[in-house]
């Protein structure tokens, strides 16, 4: 549905593709209606609006405005000659024709033809400012008797009017012009298909490029872009043989507009299809060229193809609406043509059929399809700091299309090995473990509103976690708008090994969001989340040294190796201690938009908590197809984040002068991704779909790996890190 932004512009570019109308009104003005011995500054000021007017106001349709500048110049040419004026009472003349005020329009033309006896009209005018300009040179001639022999004597011609009666300067045949007329007529009354008509026909009469510019504009607002550009492209070449420069810059940016506006349409064959015949709107398409990229005009088509395969007759239909300047890519995917058609394994199986009911059997069955997708990946990590993980995973989801629900699940394994310098300056020595997780999810739609569910665990020596959650949609303004609303709540058990849970740590996540479709290309998604963590987030391994508040801790330097931190630290090394709550809140926006041959996606997320930690991400895919079935993908993210407000690159301890105890910080971490750092991901990934598009089977392969490196502001140990991270999969659809 056309914005009306959209319609303010066709209605601006209707008034400015009527050209040569105003350069033919232009011209007719400097050749007719301005004297050739105009010596006085008024009377050059009256010709200057007159064609001012004529160029701007009149031609864009603004008649009240054109009144009143024409007016207010013939205020200020109150001594200019009668010549001067008359042009002046023309266009008051053709604006009160233009509004209907038909008497004043006559009055003006009779004060225009007493003025100067020789004023003409402009060419191309409408037939009914010419009547009444008739009329009004009639009604002058009977009511003005010649001085010398009184009303019975014959007028002789008027001075400087035409001596061949029906010749139009500029024109040969005079009914082309009329017909030419009577477009420009159509075209100011908003009667485009009017316009069209008289156009073709005075073309028919005369070929004329100012005519010809006048019907491409005419088409071109009609939606008939292929035949607006091959007129302009035939009145550039008439502009270019006759070195009309007006003409050539006209038409040079009309076919460079309408080059832009124009669609297009390609057509994708299933391959294995024998007499394979396609029409488009009722057209062949040539078999040689169904790959090809062909001009069509916007607005609505049809495709109809028909062949066969194995010796069964099968057909396609698809019926499409395309935008300006959109390509449409149409999939030739043929089916039976009518349920008596069977299939050759329907054949066999009917053959061999022993009764009634083992022939109903073999006949297609009116069951709805499912959709069964399934998948498998290995996911792989590597850091600078010893730390690796290895991840194999499987998942799987049945949904049922026409019947709106959906049931999946999934389950993976991480393998960690780690040896960080955390871990080395506490004697300890690497670990290996394993995390087992899974999850199950289901849905259902009912009409436009929609539920989602899901459960989730996972279980390592020392942390089991248990969560699930509820999410609700509804597709809104015919699936433009989707709003969703979700709540998620974890509760996980914190251990200091196997059996020895000492802590828990509850997690309850709001999360809102809405889904817009700006075009048929293009989709913004805004959303808000807000997080509430109650419990002890710290780690029982991570031990956090205690420095001299005096002597040592104000020369603790950025990325302090561990031989240093030991030699310096105090003896005491209490355990890591973080605040237990937290909330947390985060609002993100992702837009996608379509290319012909390619995707852009954009996100952008704000973050704050209570630990007074702010973050920013922004994320960029290109995804873009490379061939039919491969999509491959540049990827690049930007992170950046302050530090949490009691995070400290080296914590001090005092002895209470009083008590003697040891006085040291209430929270305290080594933990560096507390601290202020910055962090830039750059890779890349593919996908490879194995399988024909136009089977019912579809298998893939997919890669991906990306490369990340951390730079830390405020940490001990280390001032950088350098990932490596990447997955393979594996994923297939049935039906």
């Amino acid at each position: 549905m056309p914005s009306c932004s959209d319609s303010i512009v066709k209605v601006r570019t209707r008034w400015r593709a009527l050209p040569f109308a105003v350069l033919g009104l232009f011209l007719m003005v400097v050749a007719t209606l301005v004297p050739r011995r105009a010596q006085a500054a008024g009377e050059d000021a009256a010709y200057k609006t007159a064609q001012e007017v004529l160029d701007g106001e009149y031609s864009a349709g603004n008649f009240q405005e054109a009144k009143h500048k024409v007016e207010a110049a013939l205020a200020r040419c109150g001594r200019c000659s009668s010549q001067a004026q008359a042009p002046l009472h023309i266009l008051l003349g053709m604006i009160a024709s233009q509004t209907g005020q038909k008497a004043e329009a006559k009055a003006q033309f009779q004060m225009a033809q007493q003025a100067d006896p020789a004023a003409q009209l402009p060419p191309r005018t409408t037939p009914d400012i010419k009547a009444e300009w008739e009329e009004a040179k009639q009604a002058g001639s009977a009511q003005t008797p010649s001085d010398t022999g009184g009303g019975d004597t014959p007028a002789e011609p008027t001075p400087g009017a035409p001596t061949a009666p029906g010749h139009i300067p500029g024109w040969t045949n005079v009914d082309a012009f009329q017909e030419a007329s009577a477009g420009l007529a159509a075209d100011m009354a908003g009667k485009l298909a009017d316009c069209i008509e008289h156009d073709q026909k005075s073309l028919q009469l005369e070929e004329q490029a100012r005519t010809r510019l006048h019907l491409s504009s005419c088409e071109a607002r009609s939606s008939h872009l292929l035949d607006g550009l091959r007129d302009a492209q035939k009145a550039l070449e008439d502009g270019l043989r006759k070195r009309d420069q007006a003409v050539m810059k006209i038409a040079r940016e009309r076919v460079e507009q309408l080059l832009r506006r124009v669609p297009h349409v390609t057509f994708l064959p299933a391959p294995g299809i024998d007499d394979l015949q396609v029409t488009f709107d009722d057209r062949p398409v040539p078999a040689n060229a169904l790959t090809k990229r062909f001009s069509i005009d916007p607005g609505d088509h049809k495709v109809h193809a028909e062949g066969t395969q194995n010796g069964l007759p099968l057909s396609f239909d698809g019926t499409y609406q395309v935008g300006e300047g959109q390509l449409l890519s149409v999939s030739l995917v043929l089916k039976s043509q009518a349920p008596e058609y069977l299939t050759p394994g329907q054949l066999k199986c009917m053959l061999g059929a022993k009764g009634q009911e083992d022939v109903l059997k073999c006949l297609p069955q009116k069951t709805k399809p499912l959709v069964v997708k399934v998948g498998t990946q290995l996911s792989g990590y590597s850091d600078t700091n010893h730390v690796e993980v290895w991840s194999p995973e499987i998942d799987g989801n049945v949904s049922s299309p026409t019947q709106g629900w959906n049931v999946g699940g999934h389950f993976l394994v991480d393998v960690v090995t780690a040896a960080s310098p955390d871990i080395v300056s506490e004697a300890s020595p690497p670990y290996h473990e394993q995390r087992y997780a899974g999850g199950l999810d289901g849905g259902y739609k009912l009409g436009i509103f929609g539920g989602q569910a899901q459960v989730n665990y996972s279980q390592e020596p020392d942390y089991i976690s248990r969560g699930g959650g509820l999410a609700f949609t509804a597709d809104l303004n015919d699936k433009l708008i989707t709003p969703r609303v979700a709540g998620n709540f974890n509760h996980d058990s914190v251990g200091r090994g196997p059996d020895n849970f000492i802590g828990t740590l509850d997690t309850t996540e709001l999360e809102g969001g809405v889904t817009f479709v700006l075009s048929p290309t293009s989709l913004l998604l805004v959303s808000a989340t807000f997080q509430i963590e109650h419990g002890d987030e710290s780690k029982p391994y991570r031990y956090v040294p205690l420095f001299d508040p005096v002597n040592v801790a104000p020369f603790i330097p950025v990325g302090a190796s561990v031989d240093l931190v030991n030699r310096v630290r105090l003896p005491f090394r209490p355990v890591e201690n973080l605040p237990t709550s937290r909330d947390r809140f985060a609002i993100g926006a992702r837009f996608a938009h379509r290319f012909s041959g390619a995707t852009l996606r954009i996100e952008q997320r704000l973050y704050n908590d209570s630990w007074a930690l702010k973050a920013t991400t922004t994320d960029a895919r290109y995804v873009f197809d490379l061939g039919r079935k491969l999509d491959l993908w540049p990827h690049l993210r930007f992170n950046a984040q302050t530090g949490a407000n009691f995070y400290q690159l080296a914590y001090s301890a005092t002895v209470d002068p009083v008590s003697g105890d040891l006085v040291i910080p209430l929270y305290r971490t080594t933990d560096r991704e507390l601290s202020p750092l910055v962090s830039l991901t750059g890779g890349g990934g593919g996908h490879w779909t194995l399988s024909p598009l136009e089977s019912k089977t579809q298998f893939g392969v997919s890669v991906q790996g990306d490369v990340m490196y951390t730079k830390y502001f405020d940490a001990l140990f280390i001032t950088q890190r350098t990932a490596v991270y990447g997955t393979v999969g594996f994923d297939a659809e049935f039906e």
